[in-house]
């Protein structure tokens, strides 16, 4: 996966805390920061497959929790994207 810089620093702020996975508002939010940052670089298609390989390969050791977690983030990212796609934001 080709990200900008922007998109690659929004996505490792969110990866690079030790409580990237949790559903804390804090790693929520660096998420939302991603995916917004992501809209304003690449617009609203998302590779889901090319991206959850992008994450993985990054974080190294992936077990099957995290896995999991890293596909519901980037179904999330996809609605998020979708949504401001259709409501033209």
């Amino acid at each position: 996966m080709n990200l900008s810089k922007a998109s690659e620093d929004a996505l490792k702020a969110w990866y690079g805390p030790s409580t990237w996975h949790t559903p804390h508002d804090y790693d929520m939010g660096r998420w939302y920061d991603f995916v917004n940052q992501y809209q304003r670089d690449h617009g609203y298609a998302i590779d889901e497959a090319d991206l959850c390989n992008h994450i993985e390969a990054a974080l190294g050791d992936v077990n099957d929790t995290s896995r999991e977690i890293i596909q519901k983030r980037i179904s999330l990212a996809y609605n998020i994207l979708d949504f401001l796609k259709r409501s033209k934001r």
